[in-house]
């Protein structure tokens, strides 16, 4: 399972990787702006799932879940920051949803990173540094295959980060509020005009000619291209892999990304190559699946 702010996606995954069957279903609302109140949502999703399998003929063996909340080395969640949880995942998936079955748990990215480790384009690299560049903006690292978590599940947080001030001296926030794509959104309507949800409806102004748009998605690229260019001094990683719906596009944003990073990594003979991840928004659900193996 791969639990949104927007949605819940749901599938049955074989043991090699292959989604068999998906289902999606909306996050509830909760009220201070948290989405699925006391995951009831998630555990409706779990059951609809397992009655598929039924339906279906596919034995089920354990059910795996990625979440967008901070989530550490035990499975435990450690933030509160988009879901209104009030018991910990895999008591409310093994109670209500799954009982007798493994449950395992993890961060969205990190369980987006396992896939693409597993699966994807990572099959080939003992270790790289993964970024998922969508709504929001989160990170992890991947070394012998494995996400690494830290103490609290806080490990390399790329979205708290300061933007660079060689991008914008002016810009007091940190990368996800300036790279996402809803902090594109949110930097594009502050200029002025009709309010504008994300990096999409963004990117169709800056192609309509919109210099204000064209300027914020230039802005966006050189910051994450700049910060990826200066961890790679910090981590050495063996490749970066970008994922996430704005981050395995094209565009401006992603021309002043390779430039910033070819730029800020220009003394180093050979410097890890920028990847696109190859699983797209099946990642998540593919490596919450690998969580359980």
């Amino acid at each position: 399972m791969d639990v949104g702010g927007t949605k819940i996606a749901a599938g049955l995954v074989a043991a090699d990787g292959t989604l068999l069957h998906r289902r999606e279903l909306p996050t509830d609302a909760a009220d201070g702006g948290l989405r699925d109140p006391g995951l009831a949502g998630t555990a409706r999703a779990a059951r609809a799932l397992l009655d598929d399998a039924a339906r279906l003929g596919v034995t089920v063996t354990a059910l795996g879940a990625g979440f967008p909340e901070y989530v550490d080395a035990d499975g435990m969640l450690t933030s509160r920051e988009v879901l209104a949880w009030d018991v910990q995942p895999a008591a409310v998936l093994g109670a209500e949803a799954a009982p007798g079955l493994p449950v395992a748990v993890g961060s969205d990215v990190r369980c987006g990173a396992l896939g693409e480790a597993r699966h994807g384009v990572g099959r080939d690299l003992a270790d790289f540094f993964y970024v998922s560049l969508g709504t929001g903006l989160s990170s992890t690292l991947v070394l012998d295959g494995r996400p690494v978590a830290g103490r609290r599940g806080e490990a390399i947080a790329l979205g708290e980060l300061e933007v660079p001030a060689s991008v914008d001296p002016d810009w007091h926030g940190n990368l996800e509020r300036y790279c996402s794509g809803r902090g594109i959104g949110e930097r594009r309507t502050a200029c002025g005009g009709s309010p504008v949800p994300g990096a999409r409806e963004v990117t169709a102004l800056a192609r309509s000619g919109d210099r204000a748009a064209s300027r914020i998605l230039t802005t966006a690229g050189q910051a994450l291209g700049t910060v990826l260019g200066q961890l790679v001094r910090v981590l050495d990683p063996s490749a970066i892999v970008l994922g996430g719906g704005l981050g395995t596009g094209d565009g401006p944003l992603h021309a002043a990304l390779r430039e910033a990073y070819a730029h800020t990594t220009r003394t180093r003979p050979e410097p890890p190559p920028l990847r696109r991840a190859t699983l797209g928004p099946d990642a998540g659900l593919i490596g919450a699946a690998a969580l359980c193996s």
